[in-house]
């Protein structure tokens, strides 16, 4: 069948929703069929339900959402940054184009500076300095002002912390920093080498010692491994999972990282399985998260008439589907004030479009990692070629807002 001037073959293996995205959408939709309301530390209520855990075969299926569009080379970078170069220095992942950590990276007079998500400008109200600890600091000690350029633009502060000059532009003792004072890759990749049968292959991001003087708490907090019948096996552990921003990220990454740790030790990929303790929808992600959960129900409808009809019936049908399109953009084109009366309509036959479309183009995405190299050897680089995700289609990106 002819799509966008191309033509494909119906391959009814391929023309499905992944069972990643199944897994994903009944758990937001469990979200926001039971989830209770709770107030927390960004200011913005999450609905929020306990004790979500699930598995995924990443040999079988390689897990990256296809209902919305995943920033896959930002995910990939993250992780690198965390587990390879394990570092906090936030200015490694603007070396590669990577902002997603820009709002709790430390300011360059050592102040982490929180902003209240509902005001849009700072209204002059005294505002405390404080230590990572609680206790109040002498602001005069900073060298700058509070309201220094530093201050990110139209929005206003909340709270402000001083970490100390030495932390300036990182997210001070978190994440991969903590792997580099603790060693601990090092040990799971010697163990995988060397010992693979072991029960101790496991990293812990969560160390005491570290907690206050890290900007946040490591919400993905732990992973450890397995080897079962030659395929390595891994389990991740999460305090809090943003599901909207956070989750789809932090599944394509371990799932990464466990490829590259199996091919580290020369084994098959296994299952990953995620435990996660407090899993949310914050509540300004509402209207997104229910355009995505329309895509999901039109690409189950989609799935079933392909797989219930012949070519020529799944052709017919997207070809009235475009007509019906054409037929209501040219009646607006005729009468231009009919434009907001349709504009809903044209939005759903778009969206139907769409998700028909995805499930006849899409490809099986493929994790490719480069041969005959090591953990360390695999290139962390802006246009990194060591590791790809090849062949991934999904619908658009869906734009979701951040709590601090």
């Amino acid at each position: 069948m002819i799509i966008k001037d191309k033509e494909y073959k119906i391959d009814r293996s391929l023309a499905k929703v992944t069972e990643w995205d199944k897994i994903y959408c009944e758990i937001l939709k469990d979200i926001l069929n039971r989830g209770e309301l709770s107030p927390n530390r960004t200011g913005i209520e999450t609905l929020s339900i306990p004790n979500v855990n699930f598995s995924l075969d990443v040999g079988k299926e390689f897990p990256i959402l296809e209902t919305k569009k995943v920033a896959m080379q930002n995910s990939i970078t993250e992780l690198l940054w965390i587990y390879q170069a394990q570092s906090n220095d936030v200015s490694w992942l603007h070396e590669r184009g990577n902002h997603i950590w820009d709002d709790w990276m430390i300011d360059s007079d050592g102040i982490y500076r929180i902003y209240n998500p509902f005001l849009k400008e700072n209204d002059g109200k005294s505002i405390e300095v404080k230590t990572q600890d609680g206790t109040s600091f002498d602001q005069t000690k900073i060298g700058e002002k509070l309201y220094a350029k530093s201050l990110k633009e139209d929005r206003s502060l909340d709270k402000v912390i001083y970490y100390g000059h030495e932390f300036a532009g990182t997210i001070g003792t978190a994440y991969g920093d903590v792997l580099k004072r603790t060693g601990q890759v090092d040990k799971v990749l010697d163990a995988l080498k060397n010992d693979p049968r072991s029960r101790r292959m496991v990293i812990s991001l969560r160390q005491d010692n570290y907690l206050k003087t890290g900007v946040l708490e490591p919400c993905v907090w732990a992973n450890s491994y397995k080897m079962y019948k030659g395929k390595l096996y891994s389990n991740v552990e999460i305090r809090s999972n943003d599901m909207p921003i956070g989750n789809p990220f932090n599944v394509t990454q371990y799932a990464v990282l466990l490829a590259l740790f199996s091919n580290h030790a020369n084994l098959e990929v296994g299952e990953i399985s995620f435990d996660i303790t407090d899993c949310h929808i914050y509540v300004n992600q509402l209207k997104a998260i229910k355009l995505q959960l329309e895509r999901y129900t039109r690409l189950l409808k989609w799935e079933k008439y392909i797989k219930e009809h012949d070519d020529m019936e799944v052709e017919r049908e997207y070809n009235d589907l475009i007509s019906r399109r054409e037929y209501l953009l040219d009646k607006i084109e005729k009468a231009d004030y009919l434009k907001d009366d349709y504009e809903e309509i044209i939005r759903e036959v778009n969206e139907e479009i769409m998700c028909f479309e995805h499930l006849i183009i899409r490809e099986a995405p493929i994790l490719y990692i480069a041969p005959n190299k090591e953990f360390y050897e695999l290139d962390n680089k802006k246009d990194n070629d060591d590791i790809k995700i090849l062949k991934y289609t999904s619908l658009p990106y869906i734009k979701m807002p951040v709590a601090q």
